[in-house]
């Protein structure tokens, strides 16, 4: 299935949106946007001392907030919802979150499998998955590779021809755009074959995502993430962790995570 004119119809408009959105939403503020959000908290904070340094004006403050507290649940939601978003975002915050994705997954236990699964994920993160992929063949980690992913396939496989592994042990499917789709697809290929034991290859913070997906198509899954390029920016590796928890709570809501049987053609 390398022959992208054979895809069945993909229903990945839901996925190209969330991707539009989550690199939005960590873009850099625009200066005047960064200027008047710090006006608005100087002026906040101005008010609230100015309140607690007037009587009159804490009382009326007091009964406003009464009228107001049939909302108070809604309120702190979003106050509970921004602080998140705020923590997630810093520094600390992202590492914290990455760590929690990568903490769940096994360590590679240097078993041999049916086959080596490489999934794609664009250009800027294809070189250390080519390079983790080849090296796992020349061990004689398994027999045949198998690389997965719209658009980046053909180029995975050109290069690991490149670094002369035979072309009769990789094959592929060029079909797949989401990670449902890349464990449907490379199910329907390989199941029929009786693969089942395969070593997944992708990076680290797709990894637990990637695993629960493949395990739900009856894969038995050997993990083999590959880190993050060292020049890697902070907004990229900020897209990449925010767009996997938004994923992993798609996935959760829509019972991806279950058993149950693979068909290509399926939406």
């Amino acid at each position: 299935m390398l022959d992208s004119a054979a895809c069945p119809r993909s229903q990945s408009t839901w996925a190209t949106f969330t991707w539009a959105i989550t690199h939005r939403l960590t873009q850099p503020l625009p200066l005047a946007l960064r200027i008047g959000l710090l006006a608005l908290l100087v002026l906040a904070l101005v008010w609230v001392v100015w309140t607690l340094r007037h009587p009159s004006q804490r009382q009326r403050t007091q009964r406003w907030l009464r009228h107001l507290r049939w909302n108070r649940q809604r309120t702190q939601v979003v106050v509970i919802v921004t602080l998140a978003c705020l923590l997630i975002t810093s520094p600390p915050g992202l590492a914290l979150a990455t760590h929690a994705l990568t903490s769940q997954i096994p360590a590679d236990s240097g078993a041999k499998a049916a086959a080596i699964v490489v999934l794609g994920r664009g250009q800027r993160l294809m070189d250390d998955r080519i390079d983790a992929t080849a090296a796992l063949w020349q061990a004689n980690r398994a027999p045949r590779i198998f690389v997965s992913g719209r658009g980046d396939a053909k180029r995975i496989v050109r290069q690991l021809l490149e670094k002369a592994i035979p072309g009769n042990v990789i094959n592929g499917e060029n079909c797949s755009l989401t990670t449902e789709e890349n464990a449907r697809f490379t199910a329907a290929l390989l199941r029929p074959q009786g693969v089942k034991q395969i070593i997944l290859v992708t990076d680290s913070p797709h990894m637990l995502r990637s695993r629960l997906t493949f395990q739900s198509y009856g894969f038995e899954v050997i993990a083999h993430p590959n880190a993050l390029p060292p020049d890697l920016g902070y907004r990229e590796r900020l897209e990449l962790v925010v767009r996997e928890y938004g994923g992993m709570f798609s996935y959760v809501l829509k019972g991806r995570f279950g058993e149950r049987e693979s068909t290509a053609g399926r939406q």
